[in-house]
């Protein structure tokens, strides 16, 4: 069963970071704010839950001069000790160094 979940988070300070240089080329600071923006998205759902992302897995493209687009998988593990893998995509303004929207499926 897949469940997918998404999240606008236009203007929401925990993600609303400046940006020093503009419009930028994705890079580590977009993969770190994408990662923020879903964990939150599964804390709110899990309670407690211990989440990982995979590093081999993620991609991160540039999609215009002001936003890229990051994709990966992951896995949590809620307090009852059940594991879910997931996949997880964000669209990132890369020139306001922020999460435009965020979303994540969780895989059975």
């Amino acid at each position: 069963m897949k469940i997918a979940h998404l999240m606008t988070v236009a203007g929401f300070a925990a993600f609303a970071f400046a940006s020093s240089s503009g419009a930028q080329a994705p890079n580590s600071y977009d993969i770190t704010l994408c990662q923020q923006a879903v964990k939150s998205q599964i804390e709110l759902e899990h309670d407690k839950a211990k989440i990982e992302f995979g590093d081999k897995d993620i991609q991160n493209v540039s999609s215009g001069p002001a936003h890229a687009q990051v994709s990966g998988k992951g896995h949590f593990t809620k307090k009852d000790g059940t594991k879910k893998k997931f996949t997880y995509a964000c669209t990132v303004d890369t020139a306001a160094g922020r999460v435009v929207n965020a979303s994540f499926d969780k895989k059975d």
